[in-house]
């Protein structure tokens, strides 16, 4: 983005695109209430935040559409500039014609994410909080969107603003010691200072770490059902969306390729890719579809091998996300097998095990059983690197306390801590960092 943040005014369509009973135009800069007026005909200083009516139009003095207009004066707007907005009716070509009104008179088309970006840069929003608006609008789920609701709120924000306050003073305490040594001051004491450095490094390991629950929350979570021919893996999946998505025949090979169906899983997406069974085949499309297959599983966040007692699962070979599954237990078969009590037994006939086995592929994927209300989560690739940075520096600083290392390097450790917090809440970010957020919105947010 090149362009200069408040030298220029610009305008988008708000709302999104398609046919709907009202759309929005919005305006931001220093022209943004003389360009509104100039649309509506009327003296600039009647716009103020009452909502007016009054008709659109062309530069040509043609009628375009009766709208609502009102304006916001600077400070005390979103973005921090001067800000105007024209509601008309909605579709494209409408709201299409409203846009070239105001650009014909002084306004240029926003970029993504300008409008955000102006509050960044003029102090209305965090950048935590600027992404935290990103993922509301593109929730996919209720928790994702709670999640959301929640940063945007400012909390994690806040928790990044208290360690980083915790932090500092440490700092600041450390380095009072290396400029007057010899002050015989009420100070705390050795062992206070490596218990505050511990806590504040654990804090930062545990803000990090509740990235994986965040990214699953938000991104949604990819479950691969993998195992033999007529294992009962299309079963399982009608079973637990509840209706008949995947077709069953007890002819084998009856899926090809794969199948993916979204469900939501206690408020998370949740990707279910049907799988072709594994085996021995001299059909080219067969082979094809296992191949395809074999791709998103590789992909996938957690495994599901399904079995039924006469074969082993292969649970193990996927690690971590691997989780075993004995199938048709309502035959009277065992759970138990090559994966001993760790297998989930279920049943697609009778329900049993399936709560079980939502429970587990939740757990593995690292969604927390808790929504977690009273924590703050990073939900970025970002600010999960920012966060675990100032972990690592804390830690370093930390061991070099205990250690006896000269004040100089703890204190060096802190000031790089202080400065990945303040990176965490885009206090200390760079045009690129900037660029590669805003690029992911949409115009006219």
């Amino acid at each position: 983005m090149t362009r200069g943040l408040a030298d220029d005014t610009i305008a988008a369509i708000a709302t999104a695109a398609g046919e709907g009973g009202v759309g929005i135009v919005r305006l931001s800069g220093p022209r943004a209430i003389a360009v509104a007026a100039a649309v509506l005909g009327v003296d600039a200083a009647r716009l103020d935040r009452r909502v007016r009516v009054g008709v659109a139009r062309g530069t040509d003095g043609g009628r375009l559409d009766e709208v609502l207009a009102f304006a916001m004066r600077a400070p005390r707007s979103f973005t921090g500039e001067d800000v105007a907005e024209l509601h008309g009716h909605g579709g494209r070509m409408n709201l299409e014609a409203l846009l070239a009104a105001a650009c014909a008179r002084g306004a240029r088309v926003a970029e993504p994410g300008e409008f955000t970006r102006r509050a960044v840069a003029n102090g209305k929003l965090d950048l935590a909080r600027a992404e935290a608006l990103l993922a509301v609008i593109s929730a996919g789920s209720a928790r994702a969107w709670r999640l959301a609701q929640d940063n945007l709120g400012g909390r994690l924000g806040d928790a990044a603003a208290a360690l980083e306050t915790r932090v500092v003073r440490v700092l600041a305490e450390i380095e009072g010691r290396i400029d007057f040594p010899e002050d015989d001051l009420e100070a705390p004491s050795e062992r206070a200072l490596a218990a505050e450095l511990a806590a504040t490094a654990a804090a930062c390991a545990s803000l990090a770490a509740g990235f994986r629950h965040a990214r699953a929350v938000t991104a949604g979570v990819t479950v691969a059902l993998v195992g033999e021919v007529n294992a009962g893996k299309s079963s399982l999946l009608n079973a637990l969306i509840g209706k008949e998505r995947a077709l069953v025949a007890a002819a084998p090979g009856t899926t090809r390729d794969y199948l993916e169906v979204v469900d939501v899983w206690d408020g998370v997406a949740v990707t279910l890719v049907d799988t072709a069974g594994t085996r021995e085949t001299v059909d080219l499309v067969e082979r094809r579809g296992i191949a395809l297959g074999a791709a998103r599983v590789e992909a996938a966040d957690v495994v599901v091998v399904v079995s039924d007692a006469a074969t082993g699962t292969g649970a193990a070979a996927y690690g971590p996300r691997g989780i075993a599954v004995r199938s048709k237990v309502d035959l009277g078969r065992s759970p138990d097998g090559a994966e001993g009590d760790r297998a989930i037994g279920t049943s697609a006939q009778t329900g049993e095990g399936l709560a079980a086995l939502k429970r587990r592929v939740l757990e593995v994927a690292g969604v927390s059983e808790r929504e977690g209300n009273e924590d703050a989560f990073v939900s970025t690739a970002r600010q999960h690197a920012a966060a675990a940075t100032a972990g690592a520096h804390l830690a370093a600083a930390l061991a070099g306390w205990t250690a006896g290392a000269p004040g100089e390097i703890v204190a060096l450790e802190l000031r790089e801590a202080t400065r990945a917090l303040a990176e965490l809440r885009g206090v200390e970010v760079g045009d690129r960092v900037l660029d590669e957020v805003f690029a992911r919105f949409c115009i006219g947010k």
